[in-house]
């Protein structure tokens, strides 16, 4: 918690969305008990297997070997979302975080941890980069530093109906930083995944910048 959210906690402190008790936007005890997991699944078709990864037809536009989604977007998990991204509650990223790396326990076998860089005139409005304070709040929990990898051309945005027009609109929007990915394994955090062009644009550069694996970890998808 930064040093606004610390004066914004003791000036109006966040009231629970479950059981409305003060201090958090979620309270440690309701942040236990949320969470619908989500089947094993590919995440690009969304057909039950006995694992996450992505099937080798959907890995030929996602190029991402598992994807684990923490929870259905739906309900509470949704509010807090909501409360999280357009009510400015960052301190709502620290339970988000919880539920999505009790997702992945005992998986904690990468290099790097990242984020899908949010387009630009959204952090303009919000005052900051929530899939990297989600990240960020991942990393800690998983005893691993996030690192900025990707940046994120300022003017892209996904206006299109369908997956394949994103994916085309997608097509260029990141590029690699100075942090050398090749060889590496990299866990990709993001908060929600609807078509997957951008965490399928994110993920084939780094591909292509030589990293070896590319996981995916996102906090909701709907059913």
């Amino acid at each position: 918690m930064n040093v606004i959210d610390k004066i914004v906690a003791t000036v109006a402190p966040h009231q629970c969305i479950t059981c409305s008790s003060l201090g958090s936007t979620l309270c440690p005890d309701c942040t236990h008990s949320l969470g619908t997991p989500v089947p094993p699944r590919c995440a690009g078709c969304k057909v039950l297997g006995s694992t996450n990864k992505t099937c080798n037809t959907c890995r030929k536009w996602l190029p991402v070997q598992r994807v684990f989604v923490a929870t259905i977007l739906d309900g509470v998990e949704e509010r807090l979302l909501k409360a999280y991204k357009f009510d400015l509650q960052r301190q709502a990223a620290q339970p988000i975080s919880e539920i999505m790396v009790q997702t992945i326990s005992g998986k904690f076998d990468y290099d790097i941890v990242t984020w899908v860089p949010t387009a630009s005139f959204r952090i303009r409005e919000r005052g900051f980069d929530h899939a990297a304070v989600i990240a960020q709040n991942c990393g800690h929990h998983m005893g691993l530093s996030a690192k900025n990898v990707l940046d994120r051309f300022g003017r892209t945005r996904q206006l299109g109906a369908t997956r394949a027009q994103r994916i085309e609109q997608m097509k260029h929007a990141f590029s690699t930083n100075a942090v050398d990915v090749a060889g590496k394994r990299i866990l990709l955090i993001d908060d929600v995944m609807t078509t997957g062009a951008s965490m399928a644009s994110a993920a084939r550069i780094l591909k292509n910048s030589g990293a070896k694996q590319v996981d995916a970890l996102v906090y909701a998808q709907k059913m």
